[in-house]
């Protein structure tokens, strides 16, 4: 019986660390997630307004966030530790591939290539 009781408290343990762990785990990728989340969000707004041919301020204003949440990928990913050369060759070629201005025309192609240079990070570092 002794036993048994052991055995059950251990497992009670076990989870309760588990569970820490987990959670202090997901503390940690939340802020590198979130920027994510709102530079595709962006993206995804830029896309819509590309295929309305919609170039106005709102437009305007998602591509400033993306470019200016562009230049916060290393410190998202890696804080305060210098990047791997090359996670920080591929935030170099996402910045260069960004519109420079807001071109209608040449928006839809723009966005492409930044979709291009986010899924060549993405299949090495996800």
């Amino acid at each position: 019986m002794r036993l048994v009781i052991l055995f059950a408290l251990g497992l009670a343990v076990g989870a309760v660390a588990t569970a820490n762990i987990v959670s202090a785990l997901r503390q940690h990728d939340a802020y590198p997630r979130g920027l994510m989340n709102v530079m595709q969000h962006d993206l995804g707004a830029l896309r819509t307004d590309a295929r309305a041919q919609r170039c106005d301020a709102e437009a305007t204003a998602s591509l400033e966030q993306l470019r200016g949440l562009s230049g916060s990928i290393e410190t998202a990913v890696y804080g305060d530790d210098p990047p791997d050369p090359p996670f920080a060759e591929y935030a170099r070629r996402l910045r260069a591939t960004l519109p420079a201005t807001l071109d209608c025309k040449d928006l839809a192609q723009g966005l492409e290539k930044v979709g291009a240079a986010c899924d060549a990070c993405h299949r090495e570092y996800r």
